[in-house]
């Protein structure tokens, strides 16, 4: 039997107590878990051990490597940000199994939604581009992203890009950059997708932390602004913007 003054602050052991302890006297079982995948961390893991596994340590590195870091410096102002990933119209049968499926979105409201916000981005097909531009107010952009075909048998061309509507963010001096293909901004992204098979909670159509980054760019976020993702699905962009903005995206907690 292991005292507990033997156990130290190793949150990974379990601490036995002796059994006529009070209940007051007996301290509360914690066990680590995994900063990715939110599983339970082997108690026979080091002391330092912020993942499960090797699997998911070099899942996390990747990922957070790939978010990247900001562009744009804060100007002491922070922005109330916004970005929408919602089944595109016509599409909301292929999430019906998902804990948020609520049908068909209705795009004009959540356009109003997200024009109350200092910055946002809506992510949609481009079959359904010009019905949702004309639901926009005057003023935004459209960028691109080229993600490349998904295979697929079709008598017509391949669709192998989607549109993200955006408007508002913060402009970025372009004299406090430095002059290089990292730092400059642009609305294009080429970048292709595979299966996200280690993205704990994946669904069709999660993006990939490459595409976050980019996304984050366009619309000049930095440390201390606000980002709501109104369509959270995987958790994918709420991990990116906790490695973009420097924060850990998931510290070990007690169960």
């Amino acid at each position: 039997m292991t005292a507990a003054s033997d156990v130290g602050h190793d949150s990974s052991r379990t601490t036995v107590v002796e059994p006529n302890a009070s209940p007051l006297q007996q301290p509360i079982q914690t066990r680590r878990m995994c900063a990715w995948c939110e599983g339970p961390i082997p108690t026979r893991a080091r002391r330092d051990s912020v993942c499960c596994s090797t699997r998911c340590r070099q899942a996390r590195h990747r990922f957070g490597r790939a978010a990247g870091k900001p562009v744009a410096e804060t100007d002491g102002r922070p922005l109330r940000l916004a970005y929408a990933d919602p089944p595109y119209p016509g599409t909301a049968r292929l999430y019906r199994g998902h804990r948020d499926y609520a049908g068909e979105v209705d795009h004009a409201a959540l356009i109003r939604r997200l024009s109350t916000y200092d910055g946002w981005a809506l992510s949609t097909s481009a079959a359904a581009l010009p019905a949702v531009l004309a639901l926009c107010p005057p003023g935004i952009r459209v960028a691109a992203w080229h993600r490349g075909e998904r295979p697929n048998v079709s008598r017509w061309p391949l669709n192998a890009w989607e549109p993200v509507i955006y408007s508002g963010g913060r402009p970025v001096d372009p004299s406090r950059l430095e002059q290089s293909l990292q730092t400059r901004r642009v609305d294009s992204l080429v970048h292709g997708v595979a299966p996200m098979t280690t993205l704990p909670g994946r669904v069709i159509g999660a993006k990939p932390a490459a595409f976050c980054r980019w996304l984050f760019d366009l619309l000049g976020a930095a440390p201390g602004d606000l980002l709501d993702d109104l369509f959270p699905g995987s958790g994918a962009v709420a991990r990116a913007w906790a490695a973009y903005t420097k924060a850990d995206p998931a510290k070990p907690r007690a169960a």
